[in-house]
Parts: C-alpha cells; sequence; structure tokens
C-alpha cells in the first residue's frame, strides 16, 4: 500500500472537523458567510433547491445561514443559546425564547461518528476528491432539510396558478361541467364544442401568463401587461402556509429528496481512477450507491440499503428501484418551518 494511502488511512482515524465561525449573521446577512470556503458544498445545493424567489426574481439562499446557525447553538448549552438568541432579539421575554425553541428540534448530528468510522464511504468520497469537511457540513445540511420538509413543514395552501392549471387538468378530462350560484345549479352542459372552448381559454390564459413572465424585460413592463388584461392579481399570488397543520411524509419521500439533492451535487464529479488503484480494497464509485449508503448513516433507511451486494451477490438496487416506483411522482415542496423563517 502506498504511503498517500498510508496518511489517508491516518486522517481518516483522526479527523477533525474544522469550526465554521460565527459572525453573527441574520439569515438575510449573505454576505457575511457567502465566501466561507466550509460552506462551499452547501451553497452549491442550496442556491438549487432553496432559492430567494421574490419580485425582482432569484437571488442566494438564506438557508445556509439558517443552517450556520443552528450548527452554532447545537454544540451550546441551553443557556448559551438562550443568551445568543437575545443577542438577535433583545426584546424577546425568556416565554418568547422558549416557544421559538419548542417549535425548532435542534440539528441532529448524532450520525457523525458513524460517518467517519465508514471507510468504504469516506475513501469513495476521497475518490472524487471531495473534501470531507466541507462535505460533513453538506451531509448535515441536506438532512436538515429533508427532515425540515418531510416532516416538520406546514401545509401548502394551493396558489391561485396551482388552481388555474388544476382546472385545466380536469376540463381536459371533463365530459360535463356544472356551474351552481349560491348552491343553486346556473349552467350545465355536456356539449364537447362547449367544453373544448373552456379548455382552449383556460389554456390561452395560463400560456398568455407565462408568455408575460418570460419576456418583460422589467418588473413594471411585466405588471402593466398584467394590468391590461386583468390578470395583476395573479403574480402576488404566492402559497399561503398554514402553519397550524404539518405535512409528514413516509421515509420513501424523505429518500428521494434526500437523493436528489446528492445527485445534484454529484453529478460533475469525476473519480479519480489513480486513488482507486492505490487503495488496498476495491472503491466502488456507483454514486447512487454512496447515496443509498448515506441514507442508512444518517438514519432514514436501514442496513440493507448500506450493503454493495444482496445476500445472493446481486448488485444492491434497493434506492435506484425506490425511485424507479415514484419517477411519475413529483417531490414534496421544499419549504419546511425552519427553513422558511428564523434568524
Amino acid at each position: 500500500m502506498s504511503e498517500i494511502f498510508c496518511t489517508f488511512e491516518k486522517n481518516i482515524n483522526n479527523m477533525e472537523i474544522q469550526e465554521l465561525p460565527d459572525y453573527k449573521a441574520y439569515r438575510s446577512e449573505i454576505d457575511k458567510y457567502l465566501d466561507e470556503p466550509l460552506l462551499e458544498y452547501v451553497w452549491i445545493v442550496a442556491n438549487q433547491f432553496l432559492p430567494v424567489v421574490d419580485e425582482d426574481g432569484r437571488s442566494e439562499s438564506h438557508a445556509p445561514i439558517i443552517f450556520t446557525n443552528r450548527w452554532i447553538e447545537s454544540n451550546m448549552t441551553t443557556e448559551e443559546r438562550y443568551a445568543r438568541f437575545l443577542e438577535f432579539f433583545p426584546n424577546n421575554t425568556q416565554e418568547d425564547i422558549e416557544q421559538y425553541y419548542s417549535k425548532r428540534p435542534l440539528l441532529d448530528t448524532s450520525f457523525k461518528e458513524t460517518f467517519f468510522e465508514k471507510e468504504e464511504v469516506l475513501q469513495t468520497l476521497k475518490a472524487f476528491n471531495i473534501d470531507l469537511t466541507k462535505f460533513w457540513y453538506l451531509l448535515l445540511f441536506i438532512h436538515d432539510v429533508v427532515e425540515d420538509v418531510c416532516k416538520n413543514a406546514p401545509v401548502h395552501e394551493p396558489s391561485q396558478i396551482d388552481k388555474v392549471n388544476e382546472l385545466s387538468e380536469e376540463i381536459s378530462v371533463a365530459t360535463k361541467i356544472l356551474l351552481e350560484h349560491d348552491g343553486r345549479q346556473s349552467y350545465k352542459t355536456q356539449d364537447a364544442f362547449t367544453l373544448s372552448v373552456l379548455k382552449a381559454s383556460v389554456d390561452y390564459y395560463i400560456q398568455t401568463y407565462n408568455d408575460i413572465l418570460n419576456t418583460s424585460k422589467t418588473r413594471e413592463e411585466r405588471d402593466a401587461k398584467l394590468e391590461a388584461l386583468g390578470l395583476n392579481g395573479v403574480i402576488k399570488s404566492w402559497h399561503v402556509l398554514n402553519y397550524d397543520e404539518k405535512v409528514k411524509l413516509e421515509k420513501s419521500h424523505r429518500t428521494r429528496v434526500f437523493t436528489a439533492m446528492f445527485q445534484y451535487f454529484l453529478e460533475d464529479k469525476i473519480a479519480d481512477r489513480e486513488f482507486v488503484k492505490r487503495s488496498r480494497e476495491k472503491i466502488s464509485t456507483d454514486k447512487l450507491l454512496l447515496i443509498s449508503r448515506l441514507t442508512h448513516i444518517v438514519g432514514i433507511q436501514g442496513e440493507d440499503y448500506f450493503a454493495q451486494y444482496t445476500e445472493n451477490g446481486d448488485q444492491n438496487r434497493k434506492l435506484s428501484n425506490l425511485l424507479s416506483r415514484y419517477r411519475n411522482e413529483p417531490l414534496p415542496h421544499m419549504i419546511g418551518t425552519i427553513y422558511s423563517g428564523g434568524f
């Protein structure tokens, strides 16, 4: 075994994580952490899956700042955490603070030892020239987001655009339409031509709306065009979040969100063949197997997701089979209680 590989094994066994600095940043103070090297991987995924989208368009995500504050607080005592919160919000009472944290479970770091003990995973990451400290923060971040959006997320009330899209889908398969006014039937038709006109009208509305959004050079131009057509109110029709109810999605959905985020991160990563050749044991460079193993490490899936082969010696296809079953279903909304608010 080469000297380089021996050094790598020693570094794994004595792994020390570089600590993220505490710049006391609010969630909107992006500049304080935008160039933080340890958050490089987190920024990549956050800007893809949790961007800030406002009337001026898309901007840098707030999620890495929220995550950093959660990481810093995870290493504090309750008293230290409360004191730090008061630095941000000095007018809050003890009751306010307790209520805030009662709705936000602490960042889960319980799988740290398991992660750094899994040499199969660590060697695979090294083969892809992935920095282990940066990846550790990415793993924490993605797991935290997945838990938030799949187990602790507010229910999404449909927006006006959602309702119109649903209407378009329903009309396309409808054989009759019934309109009511004050609970009484006011219009009913089964005429195929009339139904096709209604469908065409709704589709035209949707297409016109999208064309205006895509071709307008300024917000003022966009609003003027929408107002001229009586559609100006739709642009502000965002999803309404119902925090009194929570989304509880099964682990298959958590696995899909977790996988999608890691697939995006790993998409352009290429394994170092020389490193793979130097290794004492065979290193799998199968990205889907790597993600499958990570789902087990963080506790989403069972131990059978970690093995490279089944008991019969076949390739482990647990994750790919799960993804195949849900290939026609959209991913859950990427909004949670923690990552849609907080500091």
